[in-house]
């Protein structure tokens, strides 16, 4: 009897060890299987069907077209270069004048080159249809202020990015952080938004008057100041009072300006001088009518 008793004893052991051993390997499986629902590590690309890898077009960010779905020419069209100056509330202007328009008017004329079917140029385009050939809509139009005032950072820069316009301020760079003109860090910010930031020289002065050297030195220290600002190349100037002459011309192309705008009455050309070229004065007295006027019809 009792020597029965030890020979059941390593049977009952072995049986408890193998009921462990069975719930173990249940245990192993079940987690396995659902561990192989799971998508698999990828570790190489060698495990990987082609058809799995992304394509080029659906990682790469696409570049915007700016211009798609506008007919486009390289033809000589004529671009119309409208020139502001200052915007301000009329509660703001001391005396009332011609070159300073109020925010809504000027919010009114640019919703109506919206609405004429306009597409607003940068610099760098303008540059690139004259002198490369490039294409642009065939109703483009570049918008320019003149002076670089405080009040175009607070009044027109809204305005612009609003209707997400395109436009060009041609700036003294003498009066750059003087309170009365933008500051370093308002320059900035509407170059790095894409606002073109160019040059008016530096002390706003009569080139004509001046020597060629002084008309270069005028220009390439105000090329230089404005693009460590910016951080951009420079490439164009606007001739302050619109005067200007063969000085002016030599020295705005030795100074590594592209273009030059003056005061002239007409359209950019590409037969144009390149350093040379015409805009049109916006009068902040004229009617809608005027404008709208003054925009359509004036010719090459």
């Amino acid at each position: 009897m009792k020597h029965s008793q030890r020979n059941k004893k390593p049977i009952f052991i072995f049986s408890i060890i193998l009921g462990i051993l069975i719930i173990a390997l249940s245990i192993f499986f079940i987690t396995n299987n659902k561990t192989s629902d799971k998508e698999p590590e990828v570790t190489s690309n060698s495990n990987v069907e082609e058809n799995d890898i992304p394509k080029e077009s659906e990682t790469t960010p696409k570049v915007e077209n700016r211009f798609e779905g506008l007919p486009l020419t390289s033809e000589d069209i004529g671009i119309p270069v409208l020139y502001y100056h200052s915007v301000l509330p009329d509660s703001e202007v001391k005396q009332k004048n011609e070159v300073t328009i109020s925010p809504e008017k000027l919010k009114e004329e640019l919703q109506l080159v919206k609405s004429l079917g306009y597409t607003t140029l940068t610099m760098s385009e303008v540059n690139d249809y004259i002198l490369n050939n490039k294409e642009i809509p065939q109703k483009s139009i570049l918008i320019t202020f003149d002076d670089g005032y405080t009040d175009n950072y607070a009044h027109a820069f809204p305005i612009l990015k609003e209707l997400n316009m395109k436009a060009t301020v041609f700036v003294i760079s003498s009066g750059i952080d003087s309170g009365y003109y933008m500051s370093t860090a308002q320059l900035k910010e509407m170059s790095d938004y894409g606002i073109d930031i160019e040059s008016h020289t530096v002390n706003h002065v009569h080139l004509n008057t001046l020597t060629y050297e002084q008309q270069l030195k005028e220009l390439k220290d105000s090329k230089a100041k404005i693009e460590s600002v910016t951080n951009k190349p420079v490439l164009s100037i606007a001739y302050p009072f619109g005067d200007f002459n063969e000085n002016s011309k030599k020295a705005s192309i030795d100074a590594g300006y592209s273009l030059a705008f003056t005061t002239n009455l007409g359209l950019a050309n590409k037969t144009d001088n390149r350093v040379a070229l015409d805009r049109i004065y916006v009068n902040s007295e004229y009617s809608l009518d005027t404008f709208k006027s003054r925009l359509i019809n004036t010719k090459k």
